[in-house]
C-alpha cells in the first residue's frame, strides 16, 4: 500500500470566503492539503493558537497592509518554519513593495493561477521533505541513544578517541582503568593510559596513523596504566566509528591474563561470553555454542533456533520512558527465561530480541516449544520501575536440515521469521520457510537455500507416468519424476523449473538421490518384483563418482532390481558429454541395468549418439510428434530417427499421445511404445 502524504495545513488570509475551497480544488484531492480561512488579524492569531499551521497564503491589498503584517508576524513567531506566500495585484505597487520588504517566501500575481499552483506545490513538497528530515534526525538521535545504552551495558571495555583524545568511554572501560566517571577521563589522551611495549615500540606513530584514518588491522599488545598507578598488559583493537556526528576510532581494550591464574581466566571468560544486563549468553557466545553443536556432526537435522521478542516494544518503551530501556530488557529476559525453563541455552541476541537453542527430534517438537513459549508469555504482567505492563510475544523459528554450513544461517532465518511474525500482528510464531516461485527469476543463492529446504522438509513428491505398448497389453514401464510443492502452497513445480538451478548449485545429485529414496519406498509398498521403472538422472549424477557408487550400493543392497531399472538421461545435457556417459553405461551395464535417451528432439545428432552409446530406449521430445500430418519435414526427420534406432535395436517411446489419430500415425512409423494421459494418466504417489 502506498504511503499516505503527510497532511499540510494552509491558512488562506483573504476577504473571499471561497478562496480556501478554490485552492483545494486547484491542488487536487490527492495533494494531502487542508485549507483554513481567516479575514482579520485576530482571526489569524486565533487560528495559529488552535491549529498547527504549516503555511500561510495572504492576498495582499495596499488598502489593508496591517492584515498582511499581522499574518507575517504570526508565522515568524512560531517555533518552527512556516513559509508565507503572497498574492498581489500587478498594478498594486504599494502592496508589491510591502511584500518585498517583508521578505516572504514567494509571491505571484493574483491572475497567474498556473504560477500559483506551481509555487504552492513546491512549498508543500519542501515542507514534507523538511518534516521527513526532522523525523529522520529524531530517529537517528534515538538510535544513537540506544546504541550508547548498549555500549554502556557491554561487558567489553570500549572507548572512542578523536585526534588521540577520549570523547567517550563505557562503564566497563572506566572500571578497567579505575575512573569513577567519564568527566575524570574526558580530554585525556590515549597515551595517558597506554604506552609502548616490546611488540609496539613506537605508540606515537600508531596514534599519527590513526589520525590519518589508518587503523591497525590487528590487535596491539600494549602496556596499560590504571588511575591508581597499577599496570597490566592489554590487547587493544581499533575499528572505525562515528560518535556525536564526528568520525572517530573505537578502541576495544582487553586485559591479558597470565596462564597461572585459572580462576581469573574463567571469570574473564564469563564476562566475555555473558550479556552484562541479563546474564544470558551474548550474541558471539551464542554463535560459538551453535558452532560447537554443528562441529563434527554429519547430520544437523533437528538443531533449532528460536528468536523471540516482546510485541510492540517501542510502545512499551514509550510507556516507561527511554531511561528505563535496560529495565524493560531485563524484565523481558526474566520472562522468557521463566517460560522457556532452564533446560535450554538462551542469549540476548540484539537490542531487545533473545535467542534459544534446542535439539528437537522433529518439526512438531520444535513448533510445540515455540507455541508453548508464546502461549505462556501472552497476557503476562511485568513491572518496569513503577509501571505495570501487560505483554505478549512473537517468535521466529528456524530448524536445520541435514546440512548446515554455518550457524549464522540458522540465526538469520529465525530473525527473518520473527519479523514475519511481527508483521502478521504478533502473539504467535512463524517457522522459517524460503519463498519458492516457479517464475525462475531468483538468483542461485536463493535457489540453493530453497532446494536445501525442500530436501530437508520433505517437499518433493514422486509422480509416475506409464509407458505402454500398442501390441502387448501386459507391457508397462513406469517413468518416475519428482515434483516440488512448497509447504502450505498449491503451486507445483516441474523438474524443468528447478533441475537446472539444482545443477548450477551442486544439488542435482541430492535431488536425484531423493527421487531414488522415494522410488525404493514405493517398491517396498507395492511389492511388484517384475515392475519396470524409467528413472531420468541428471548429468551431474552420471559424472559424480560418489553418486555412482551410491547407485551401485542401492542395486546391491536395496529393493531396486537392476533388471527392472532403466536409467535415463536427457539428450540435450549429454550431447557434448558422450565420453563420461559412455563410461557410466559400461559400468552399470555390468549390473544388467538398461538405459534410455530422453527428450530426443529434431536437431539431435541421433546417429552419432547411438553409435557411441549403448541405448535400449529413446524417448522423443513432445514436439517430434506434433502436427505430423501437416509437417512433411518433421515426418522425414522422424522417419530417419526411427530407421537409425532400428539399426541399433533401440526402441522408440512417443510421449504425450493425446488422441487415437496420433496412435494411428505412430503405428505407421513403427512406433508402438506410447506415453500420455490419453493412454493412461500420470499418478502422484
Amino acid at each position: 500500500m502506498a504511503k499516505q502524504p503527510t497532511e499540510i495545513r494552509i491558512l488562506t488570509v483573504t476577504d473571499d470566503p471561497s478562496a480556501p475551497r478554490q485552492l483545494s480544488q486547484m491542488l487536487g484531492d490527492d495533494a494531502g492539503v487542508r485549507t483554513l480561512f481567516a479575514d482579520t488579524g485576530n482571526a489569524v492569531q486565533r487560528t495559529f493558537e488552535s491549529e498547527p499551521i504549516d503555511m500561510v497564503m495572504v492576498n495582499v491589498d495596499s488598502a489593508d497592509l496591517p492584515l498582511f503584517e499581522a499574518s507575517t508576524r504570526a508565522a515568524r513567531e512560531q517555533d518552527r518554519f512556516v513559509p508565507v506566500l503572497a498574492l498581489i495585484d500587478e498594478e498594486d505597487t504599494e502592496a508589491a513593495l510591502a511584500v518585498a520588504a517583508a521578505g516572504v517566501d514567494g509571491f505571484v500575481n493574483q491572475a497567474g493561477l498556473r504560477q500559483l499552483k506551481r509555487l504552492v506545490t513546491h512549498q508543500v513538497e519542501s515542507l514534507r521533505a523538511r518534516r521527513d528530515a526532522e523525523i529522520a534526525l529524531r530517529s537517528l538521535a534515538d538510535i544513537e541513544d540506544r546504541y550508547t545504552l548498549l555500549l554502556d551495558s557491554s561487558s567489553e571495555a570500549i572507548a572512542y578517541i578523536h585526534e588521540g583524545l577520549h570523547i567517550y568511554a563505557n562503564r566497563a572501560y572506566l572500571e578497567l582503568f579505575g575512573f569513577d566517571s567519564f568527566e575524570e577521563l574526558e580530554g585525556l589522551s590515549m597515551l595517558d593510559l597506554l604506552s609502548a611495549s616490546d611488540e609496539v615500540p613506537d605508540l606515537k606513530q600508531v596514534l599519527k596513523a590513526i589520525a590519518r584514518d589508518e587503523l591497525p588491522s590487528e590487535a596491539l599488545q600494549l602496556n596499560a596504566h590504571c588511575q591508581d598507578g597499577t599496570a597490566f598488559t592489554a590487547s587493544v583493537s581499533f575499528s572505525p566509528a562515528r560518535y556525536g556526528g564526528e568520525y572517530c576510532a573505537q578502541m576495544l581494550v582487553r586485559e591479558k591474563v597470565t596462564q597461572g591464574d585459572p580462576e581469573l581466566e574463567e571469570e574473564l571468560r564469563k564476562l566475555r561470553t555473558s550479556d552484562l544486563l541479563t546474564g544470558m549468553l551474548n550474541a558471539p557466545a551464542f554463535t560459538e555454542l551453535l558452532e560447537r553443536a554443528v562441529d563434527g556432526r554429519s547430520d544437523t537435522s533437528g538443531l533449532t533456533v528460536l528468536v523471540m521478542s516482546l510485541d510492540d516494544h517501542d510502545q512499551l518503551l514509550d510507556k516507561v520512558g527511554v531511561g528505563a530501556t535496560d529495565d524493560l530488557v531485563g524484565e523481558a529476559a526474566n520472562l522468557f527465561r521463566d517460560v522457556a525453563g532452564e533446560t535450554h541455552e538462551m542469549a540476548r541476541l540484539r537490542d531487545h530480541s533473545f535467542a534459544l537453542f534446542a535439539e528437537c527430534d522433529d518439526r512438531e517438537e520444535a513448533e510445540k516449544l515455540a507455541s508453548d513459549i508464546v502461549e505462556q508469555s501472552t497476557g503476562r504482567i511485568i513491572d518496569v520501575r513503577d509501571t505495570s505492563l501487560t505483554v505478549s510475544a512473537s517468535i521466529g523459528l528456524a530448524i536445520a536440515g541435514s546440512e548446515l554450513h554455518h550457524p549464522d544461517t540458522l540465526i538469520e532465518q529465525a530473525e527473518s521469521a520473527l519479523a514475519e511474525a511481527m508483521r502478521a500482528g504478533g502473539k504467535g510464531f512463524v517457522r522459517y520457510r524460503p519463498r519458492v516461485s516457479a517464475e525462475g527469476d531468483e538468483d542461485d543463492a536463493a535457489w540453493d537455500e530453497r532446494l536445501r529446504h525442500a530436501l530437508d522438509q520433505d517437499e518433493f513428491g514422486l509422480v509416475t507416468s506409464p509407458i505402454t505398448s500398442m501390441e502387448d497389453d501386459e507391457f508397462l514401464i513406469s517413468e518416475v519424476e519428482t515434483r516440488l510443492r512448497p509447504e502450505d502452497s498449491d503451486e507445483v513445480m516441474l523438474p524443468a523449473v528447478y533441475m537446472a538451478a539444482a545443477a548450477r548449485v551442486g544439488l542435482a545429485p541430492r535431488v536425484d538421490a531423493d527421487m531414488l529414496d522415494r522410488l525404493e519406498a514405493l517398491i517396498n509398498e507395492r511389492k511388484e518384483p517384475d515392475a519396470q521403472w524409467l528413472v531420468p538422472l541428471s548429468l551431474e549424477t552420471l559424472t559424480d563418482e560418489s553418486a555412482i557408487e551410491a547407485i551401485e550400493k542401492r542395486l546391491a543392497d536395496g529393493p531396486l532390481s537392476p533388471t527392472g531399472l532403466i536409467l535415463g538421461f536427457r539428450e540435450a545435457e549429454v550431447r557434448e558429454k558422450l565420453r563420461p556417459v559412455q563410461a557410466f553405461i559400461e559400468r552399470l551395464r555390468k549390473l544388467d541395468c538398461r538405459f534410455a535417451l530422453c527428450d530426443v528432439g529434431p536437431d539431435a545428432p541421433i546417429d552419432s549418439q547411438l553409435r557411441h552409446l549403448d541405448i535400449d530406449f529413446a524417448r522423443l521430445a513432445p514436439e517430434m510428434i506434433q502436427d505430423l500430418s501437416d509437417n512433411e519435414e518433421r515426418r522425414q526427420k522422424l522417419s530417419t530417427l526411427v530407421s537409425e534406432a532400428r539399426q541399433h535395436r533401440t526402441r522408440i517411446i512417443a510421449p504425450r499421445v493425446e488422441n487415437t489419430g496420433d496412435l494411428a500415425t505412430l503405428w505407421q512409423f513403427g512406433i508402438i511404445l506410447v506415453q500420455g494421459e490419453f493412454v493412461r494418466e500420470e499418478a502422484s504417489v
